[in-house]
């Protein structure tokens, strides 16, 4: 009887004599390192553009900069959002703002997490070819 895989990447079988032998799949193992250093990166330049958002919001809504909360955000995403001012004329109505700008930093800041991940992806893609180790265990 063949002990029960740990995980995705490993299969167990044994033979007439009772050797177990483990394959273990490292095309599989790379897949997941390159899901999770996207996954990270994802996350990270999502919450910079949720960041982004909330001033968009916020600058909508002509929030009192005076306030912590307003604060924070628009100095915050000012560090991300300043390459970007005076790209554009920013439209104004009773205290409101539509930073264009910051939407504009949106979608460069999308794309630049778009051509890293895919970039990563290119440099770490496992080969077509299956690389499977194997081990007899006595």
């Amino acid at each position: 009887m063949s002990p029960e895989p740990r995980d995705n990447k490993l299969e167990y079988e044994s033979d007439e004599y009772g050797e177990t032998e483990v394959a273990e799949d490292t095309a599989a193992h790379r897949e997941n390192e390159i899901g999770r250093i996207t996954g990270i990166i994802w996350l990270l330049f999502g919450i910079l553009e949720v960041i982004i958002g909330m001033r968009v919001v916020l600058k909508l809504l002509a929030a009192d900069p005076l306030n912590s909360f307003a604060s924070f955000i628009y100095r915050f995403a000012r560090v991300f959002v300043w390459p970007f001012f005076g790209l554009v004329a920013e439209p104004t109505s009773n205290g409101s703002v539509f930073e264009v700008s910051s939407i504009i930093a949106m979608v460069v800041y999308l794309l630049i997490a778009w051509g890293i991940t895919r970039l990563i992806y290119l440099v770490m893609k496992p080969s077509r070819v299956r690389q499977v180790r194997t081990v007899n265990r006595h």
